[in-house]
């Protein structure tokens, strides 16, 4: 086992459902198309080995993409287990040896290909883990940063008094904002897994709105939800919550009237689309009750995890319209393999 793990470390499998992951692997494999002749002692031409090479080098390229995003995709768990490594590497080696061997018969030079094939991909998993390595200090960094971001002493504060008001007049009502409170809370400091599902997402956003409904009135915080996706489908962990306490922040707090957040996901093809829209106004207007410095942390957090996650597949846009704010956020459509146990913890 100690073996199987300073491999696990020394290697990293990369992820092909992710269009970065596969441009690099792309990227890569071109220039070592277009190197190795120069540094090959050959007596053939340039061109003639390049065109040789390319002929194995892509059928094969173009095999492992295609199981790569099969695997991840129907047998998450494989590729994230502490074998996924040798497994890969060695379903990779029998591609390569069915293309090369079997169906193009390279048997002179097969040797010379079995090396340059292990070279490079042996290679690439060590570049993948490296940046992956390079990336933990930024990963952690993101997850304080947004942890504080999170919880804000007011609404834990303001909470607690709404509470406490309400213990005697409205006993029911104090019991659900303390046991909506708590859960969000547990949810927040929970430890492990970056991941959750839009699923579970709704639903912690959904008793974060019942707080603040509790607290300011169902008739100034209302929230109407389109909930079209697949709640199966992979987030990072609390990607809605932090989003609609800076809505009800900065677009109903901030003033005496009644608003109105809008929650919009759906499923369009491979991408799950969020869009999510509140009041604004702006901290020079004289509605503004209560002015507030922009808080962009939320978002920045967001955006940092985001591209940690699903490097260039995911996208993150903000913009003010005629008295709206909107956010909306583009990722990649992947199910979520963990089980209940693993998801709550």
């Amino acid at each position: 086992m100690p073996i199987i793990r300073q491999i696990h470390s020394w290697f990293a499998v990369p992820d092909l459902r992710n269009f970065g992951t596969i441009s690099r692997l792309m990227l890569t494999s071109m220039l070592g198309l277009l190197l190795f002749p120069l540094i090959n002692n050959s007596s053939e031409s340039y061109l003639r080995q390049v065109y040789d090479n390319a002929a194995w080098a892509a059928p094969t390229l173009l095999l492992i993409l295609v199981k790569g995003y099969a695997l991840a995709s129907a047998l998450p768990r494989v590729t994230e287990s502490r074998f996924a490594v040798p497994i890969v590497h060695l379903s990779n080696l029998l591609v390569f040896v069915a293309v090369d061997y079997v169906v193009l018969g390279e048997r002179m030079s097969f040797w010379q290909h079995f090396f340059l094939f292990n070279f490079f991909a042996l290679g690439f998993m060590y570049t993948e883990a490296s940046r992956r390595y390079s990336l933990a200090p930024s990963l952690s960094e993101a997850r304080l940063s947004a942890l504080t971001a999170r919880i804000r002493p007011h609404f834990l504060f303001n909470s607690l008094n709404a509470a406490i008001s309400l213990i005697r007049l409205r006993p029911y009502d104090a019991e659900t904002l303390l046991e909506n409170l708590a859960n969000l809370f547990r949810a927040q400091l929970r430890d492990g897994s970056q991941n959750s599902t839009l699923g579970q997402e709704i639903e912690w956003a959904q008793e974060y709105i019942a707080i603040e409904q509790i607290r300011m009135g169902h008739t100034r915080v209302q929230v109407m939800w389109q909930h079209h996706a697949p709640d199966d489908a992979e987030t990072p962990h609390l990607l809605l919550q932090p989003l609609l306490e800076n809505a009800v922040f900065h677009g109903i707090e901030s003033t005496h009237r009644p608003g109105c957040i809008s929650v919009l996901t759906t499923r369009q093809k491979h991408w799950i689309y969020i869009r999510i829209e509140n009041p604004y106004v702006p901290t020079d207007s004289q509605e503004n009750a209560k002015p507030h410095k922009g808080n962009s942390m939320a978002l920045r957090n967001l955006k940092e995890r985001l591209a940690l996650m699903y490097d260039n597949d995911a996208v993150i846009k903000s913009r003010q319209l005629d008295g709206i704010f909107r956010v909306d956020i583009r990722l990649p459509y992947r199910r979520k393999s963990s089980d209940l146990k693993q998801l709550f913890g």
